[in-house]
């Protein structure tokens, strides 16, 4: 017998290495399949915590906004309260009152300067 002839033994040894080898490698694409199919969920979920923690956030401070202005809307729903605001913005008086506006100070006059700034051109060139 000469050695380069395949014995059936060798065949079934490399046949089984080979199906070793097969089926390692198809475990190895299922995990990495797995994996892959399993990325996606997981980030979605990660994205999904963290908006719900900044909307939690987002929340809680409308609800003290909302809390502030619920007293201030109460504080407003006084006779004196009413009658204040009615005096600062739209200048209410009883009767018997005299109103007095109270101008602003006048704006700084002009400063012009005494005399023209082209005068002593003209001068020096004779005109």
């Amino acid at each position: 017998m000469s050695s380069t002839t395949n014995h059936p033994l060798q065949r079934v040894l490399v046949s089984e290495k080979t199906r070793r080898y097969l089926f390692w490698l198809f475990i190895l694409a299922v995990v990495v399949v797995i994996l892959i199919w399993a990325i996606q969920p997981i980030r979605l979920w990660l994205d999904q915590r963290e908006e719900l923690s900044t909307k939690q956030q987002e929340l809680t401070n409308i609800e003290s906004s909302n809390s502030a202005l619920e007293q201030r809307a109460e504080a407003l729903q006084t006779p004196e309260q009413i009658e204040l605001i009615a005096r600062q913005n739209f200048g209410l008086i009883r009767e018997g009152e005299e109103a007095y506006a109270v101008l602003p100070a006048a704006p700084d006059p002009l400063r012009i300067p005494s005399s023209w700034p082209f005068t002593e051109l003209a001068d020096a060139l004779g005109g």
